[in-house]
């Protein structure tokens, strides 16, 4: 990996840039009707393989048993150690796209899909929520659980709140900022954060504020956010990266050390280095930022893809990449293991 100084800066200016094409592109779904067929689906020859598809992942996580989940164009793909499962048929999801997973602290998973909302599998059975069972869009791009176990649903449509009864739905008649929600996270006071196509807002449990009114700068397109072990929330998009310590907001672009600006996906490892997962090709791949300096992670460090939509620390220690064009690989530190196919193509 190659590593670049950061030249931090507080504020941000508004850049211009082209927005990635098909990225987060959905259909959408009128409230009652039947889920429609998903056009952009990636069939599976193979219930099972010993490698990874070259499908589009979105998303990545590890479940208490030690399984990697993927969400994919393909379905939700399970990885146990040995070979890669579709279980698409398993949690009521066939023949749709995955954009988002989650673990419970209960060990409830739930699947998010385009079209055919989200389905809670408990190893056994599913349950489905559409728009018929309350859920405010069929669309569901990010799951998040908060710190009382209510699940909360970022759909195209808004976002829908689950307390294990009963549905709660917010949009902008509510205050949200935009209903094409990408991301969400929860800061160390309580506070809901939303990353959405118009923005960034934040939610107390009674009204929303828009960030933009705060730091006194508009945003757009937010794909990701976290927080990392000092509390600070982080968020990305089309306009770079930002950090936000309570009082001021610090910006980081290509121009501050990112590998390119484009930041689709971010999580904080155990070291509290933040890293950025950049969607842009060519020249994309992944950032690390360990508070001083950023290490850029690209095929010529043995990354598979200069597309990086989704990551994961595993309990390990190992980052797993996910990719749009070559599948998923790891990194242990020292050397990157492909898991798909075929040799990723290089860029």
């Amino acid at each position: 990996m190659t590593k670049k100084p950061v030249r931090d800066r507080t504020g941000a200016a508004l850049l211009s840039l082209v927005i990635l094409t098909g990225i987060g592109s959905t259909s959408r779904l009128a409230r009652g009707q039947e889920a429609a067929p998903d056009r952009y689906f990636m069939p599976m020859a193979e219930k099972s393989t010993a490698y990874m598809p070259r499908v589009i992942i979105r998303n990545i996580r590890e479940d208490r048993a030690g399984n990697v989940w993927f969400a994919t164009f393909g379905g939700p793909i399970r990885y146990d150690g040995k070979a890669f499962t579709n279980f698409a048929d398993e949690v009521g999801l066939p023949k749709r796209r995955i954009f988002s997973l989650l673990e419970q602290r209960s060990g409830v998973l739930w699947f998010g899909s385009i079209t055919g909302g989200a389905t809670r599998y408990d190893g056994n059975a599913f349950t489905r929520f559409t728009t018929k069972e309350g859920l405010c869009g069929d669309d569901v791009m990010w799951i998040f659980e908060d710190r009382d176990a209510n699940v909360w649903f970022a759909t195209g449509s808004g976002v829908s709140r689950y307390d294990g009864t009963a549905m709660k739905t917010f949009s902008t008649a509510d205050g949200l900022l935009h209903d094409a929600v990408y991301s969400i996270a929860q800061d160390d006071s309580g506070r809901m954060w939303f990353g959405t196509q118009g923005g960034i807002c934040s939610y107390d449990g009674k009204t929303f504020a828009n960030f933009a009114d705060r730091v006194g700068r508009p945003f757009v397109n937010v794909r990701a956010i976290v927080v990392d072990r000092s509390g600070n929330v982080w968020f990305g998009g089309q306009e770079g990266a930002f950090r936000y310590d309570g009082r001021t907001l610090a910006s980081f672009t290509a121009e501050n050390g990112l590998l390119t600006d484009f930041v689709g996906s971010m999580i904080v490892d155990r070291s509290g280095n933040v890293w950025f997962g950049h969607p842009d090709a060519p020249g994309g791949g992944a950032s690390r930022y360990d508070g001083k300096a950023f290490e850029h992670v690209t095929t010529a460090s043995g990354l598979g893809s200069t597309n990086v939509y989704a990551m994961l620390e595993d309990k390990a220690g190992r980052i797993w990449f996910g990719s749009v064009d070559a599948g998923a690989c790891r990194y242990d530190g020292k050397t990157f293991t492909n898991f798909s196919a075929d040799a990723p193509v290089r860029k």
